[in-house]
C-alpha cells in the first residue's frame, strides 16, 4: 500500500489536522508499536491485555508519521498526525476496501469450516505461477488479519488470494464488505463455533452470505455435498457453480486415488472439462476438497493445467495439518492444529484408511466452541469412532463421557482410555505394542494435543535406544 494522507483521512472518514503533514505518505500499516518506521500507520488497537494507544509515542519514537486512534494523544502532538476515528478497528477495514478499490487486483476469497487455510495455500501457489500474487500469512483471517494482509499488498500485485475465518453472526458480511471478491468458494461446512453459529443451518447461512459481497460479474463456488450450504448459496446466487467429491457429474470434481510408488497423494480432477491428475506431498481423501476448492477457483481465474498441477504440487501448507511420518511400518499422523466435528472425522477415516490392515490408534482432544450440540456431537463422535472402529481410543476433556456413551451404543469392541495431563498419557503411550498401523493426534488447540505427540515420539525414541 502507498496512500497520500489526506486520501487516508477520507477513506476512513478520520478528525484530523493533517495540515502540519500534507505531502506525508504512508506506505506501511501496522498494529505492532515494535513494527513503526518512517511512512509507517501506526493503528492504536484496544486489546484484552493492552491498548495500542499506550504505546503510540513508541511508534512515533520509531518513526511512524500517522496514527489511527479513536481518543486524542496529546503526547505525540506536533511529531504525527492523529487520525481520530469513532472505531480503529472499523476504520482499518474501511481503509483495506478502499485500497483494494484503488487497485486493479482480482481478489478470491476462501471460506470453509474445516481446511481453509490449507485450500487458501494451495490456490496462493497455482496463483504465484500466474502473476504477482499475494495471499494473508497464516491464519489472518478475520477482522484485524484481513484488513493487515490487504493493506501490505502493493499496486503490482494483481491476484490476492484470501482466507475468511467466521464465528458468529455478522462476521461474514464485515469480511465480505471488506475484500469484495471476484471469485468467492466455499468448499464446505459442519458443525464449528456453534457457540456463535447456533446450528449447521446457521453456519450455511453464515457461510454463503459472502456470496453477497461478489462483484458484479463475479463467480460464486460452493461444494453441493453440503446440503445446507447449498440451499443457503442458491438462494443468494442462483447461478453458484457446483464443487463435489461425490458426485462425478459435477462441474467441478475431485477424488483420491490413493497413493503413488513414491508416496505422494494423487488426486484426480475435472474442471468443467479439464480433466488432470495430481500428485501432492500430502494425502488423504479429506484433503479432496481442499484441492478441489483450489483449483476449481484457479480455473476460473484463468489458470491452466500445467499452472494448477504445478501449483498444487509445490504448495507450502500449513504445519501440523495431518503431517504424516513413518517409523518403519507406522505412520504416525500430527493433526495437532485445531478439531471440529467436519475436520475429525474426515481425519479419522483418512488415518484408517493409512493403517490399512493393521492397527488404529486415536489419541484425541475435546472439540471446542459447540455451544450447546457439544454433548451430542461428542457423543456422535464416539458413535462414529465405533462404526468405523479402532483398538485404542485416548481421549483428554470433559467430554470424555459422551464419547464413552457414543462408542457403547455403537457397540465398539477396542479399548477407551480416558486421560487428563500429557504425563497421564506418556504412561499409556510406553504401555503401546504398535508398530505397524497408524496413530492419529488430533484436538482442539486448547488441548494442546501437539504435547501427547511429543510425549508419545519421547517414548518411541526411548524404545529405541
Amino acid at each position: 500500500m502507498k496512500l497520500a494522507l489526506g486520501e487516508i483521512m477520507a477513506a476512513v472518514q478520520a478528525e484530523a489536522d493533517i495540515r502540519p503533514f500534507a505531502g506525508a505518505v504512508c506506505d506501511l500499516v501496522t498494529s505492532d508499536s515494535r513494527q513503526a518506521r518512517p511512512g509507517a500507520l501506526f493503528c492504536c488497537l484496544k486489546g484484552e491485555r493492552a491498548d495500542g494507544h499506550d504505546f503510540a509515542a513508541q511508534a512515533v519514537e520509531r518513526g511512524a508519521g500517522a496514527l489511527l486512534a479513536s481518543r486524542p494523544l496529546p503526547e505525540v502532538e506536533g511529531r504525527a498526525t492523529v487520525l481520530q476515528v469513532p472505531d480503529v478497528l472499523v476504520a482499518m477495514g474501511l481503509l483495506a476496501r478502499h485500497w483494494r478499490r484503488r487497485t486493479r487486483a482480482v481478489v478470491a476469497a476462501l471460506s470453509g469450516s474445516a481446511g481453509k487455510t490449507t485450500a487458501k495455500e494451495m490456490l496462493a501457489s497455482i496463483a504465484a505461477r500466474m502473476a504477482a500474487s499475494i495471499k494473508n500469512p497464516g491464519n489472518f483471517n478475520n477482522q484485524l488479519g484481513l484488513p493487515l494482509s490487504m493493506l501490505a499488498a502493493e499496486e503490482e500485485h494483481r491476484l490476492w488470494v484470501l482466507e475468511l475465518g467466521i464465528s458468529r453472526p455478522g462476521d461474514m458480511e464485515e469480511l465480505g464488505a471488506i475484500c469484495e471478491p471476484d471469485v468467492a468458494v466455499v468448499h464446505n461446512i459442519g458443525p464449528a463455533h456453534l457457540e456463535g453459529l447456533g446450528s449447521i443451518e446457521g453456519v450455511g447461512r453464515a457461510k454463503a452470505a459472502l456470496f453477497h459481497f461478489l462483484r458484479p460479474g463475479g463467480v460464486a463456488l460452493a461444494n453441493r455435498d453440503y446440503p445446507e450450504l447449498w440451499a443457503a448459496a442458491r438462494e443468494i446466487r442462483p447461478d453458484v457453480q457446483a464443487m463435489s467429491t461425490r458426485d462425478r457429474e459435477a462441474p467441478y470434481y475431485c477424488s483420491f486415488t490413493g497413493c503413488g510408488p513414491d508416496g505422494r497423494g494423487l488426486y484426480r480432477l475435472n474442471l468443467q472439462g479439464l480433466k488432470l491428475e495430481v500428485a501432492l506431498s500430502c494425502h488423504g481423501g479429506h484433503l479432496a476438497e481442499n484441492v478441489l476448492a483450489a483449483a476449481a477457483a484457479a480455473s476460473v481465474l484463468g489458470a491452466d493445467a500445467r499452472q494448477i498441477a504445478e501449483g498444487l504440487a509445490a504448495a507450502e501448507l500449513p504445519g501440523r495439518r495431518f503431517d504424516v511420518s513413518r517409523m518403519g511400518g507406522l505412520a504416525v499422523i500430527d493433526d495437532t492444529y485445531n478439531a471440529n466435528p467436519l475436520s475429525m472425522a474426515a481425519a479419522i477415516e483418512s488415518a484408517r484408511a493409512l493403517a490399512g490392515g493393521g492397527p488404529l490408534v486415536l489419541v484425541l482432544g475435546e472439540m471446542g466452541e459447540l455451544g450447546p450440540e457439544a454433548d451430542q456431537a461428542h457423543q456422535a463422535l464416539g458413535e462414529c469412532i465405533a462404526r468405523g472402529g479402532c483398538d485404542l481410543l485416548v481421549f483428554k476433556g470433559g467430554a470424555a463421557g459422551h464419547v464413552e456413551r457414543g462408542l457403547r451404543s455403537a457397540g465398539y469392541t477396542g479399548r477407551f482410555v480416558p486421560v487428563e495431563t500429557a504425563e497421564e498419557f506418556e504412561g499409556v503411550a510406553r504401555d503401546m505394542d504398535i508398530d505397524e498401523g497408524a496413530v492419529l493426534f488430533k484436538g482442539s488447540r486448547s488441548q494442546r494435543m501437539e504435547e501427547f505427540l511429543e510425549r508419545f515420539l519421547a517414548t518411541r525414541a526411548g524404545e529405541s535406544k
